[in-house]
């Protein structure tokens, strides 16, 4: 799996409250540091996943998967709860990423709306969206990575993050770590959005959440592993 080296440093998490299609759960805007980590340069794909369910063939037990993985290898896997994406991540010695490490990264030291600019046509440059996806998914790592290298960070499949739900970011942790609840609540949040959302949607700081349990046809994730552990 291609991990990218992500810097620490800190970056305005949210959008701006002018910024066009923009929600009251992606504010308020606030400061956060984030520690150095790894991040996976694309969306876990089914060959990948498919290498995990070879060793833990009580995982293909779900209902749904074999039918919404298509076949082809290199298209991000989908039909996987967010306690799928966790069991792989550790299985591959990592995890699912915060959700301030998840748009620290796709930011990528920007504040532009796409993840290379501000305009549809940026857009289109890195993310498999409404307009250019014929309404299907396609292979991870197609279109242009972002300035840090990391593909799909918006569009091609939502992506599971670490994070308990919470309707906007005030008394969010300020470190770059998860916000979980105690106890935890059975939702997640998602991010990125996925092929078939249009452009007033596909924003760096756009956000949603499902059910933990949810296996949609659209939801992926791709795993980070900490800078301590090399």
């Amino acid at each position: 799996m291609d991990m990218v080296a992500i810097a620490p440093g800190s970056f305005i998490m949210g959008s701006p409250s002018n910024e066009s299609g923009r929600s009251a759960w992606e504010g308020p805007e606030r400061e956060v540091r984030v520690a150095g980590f790894w991040m996976a340069s694309h969306p876990v794909t089914n060959a990948e996943y498919a290498a995990f369910l070879e060793e833990h063939p009580g995982e293909q037990s779900h209902t749904g998967w074999g039918a919404l993985q298509t076949g082809d290898g290199a298209l991000p896997v989908v039909g996987v709860s967010w306690h799928d994406a966790a069991n792989y991540a550790r299985w591959v010695g990592c995890r699912l990423p915060t959700e301030a490490e998840w748009e620290y990264a796709a930011r990528a030291g920007s504040r532009d709306p796409y993840v290379l600019g501000i305009s549809e046509l940026d857009l289109g440059r890195t993310a498999w969206y409404r307009q250019n996806s014929e309404g299907r998914l396609h292979p991870a790592g197609t279109r242009e990575p972002n300035a840090w290298g990391l593909y799909d960070m918006l569009g091609n499949v939502w992506e599971w993050v670490e994070d308990d739900v919470h309707p906007g970011y005030r008394d969010a942790p300020c470190d770059g770590s998860a916000w979980i609840d105690t106890p935890r609540s059975s939702d997640r949040i998602i991010r990125g959005c996925a092929f078939y959302d249009d452009a007033r949607r596909m924003r760096v700081g756009m956000r949603d959440w499902r059910s933990s349990s949810c296996r949609g046809d659209d939801i992926g994730f791709r795993v980070a592993r900490s800078a301590q552990r090399g």
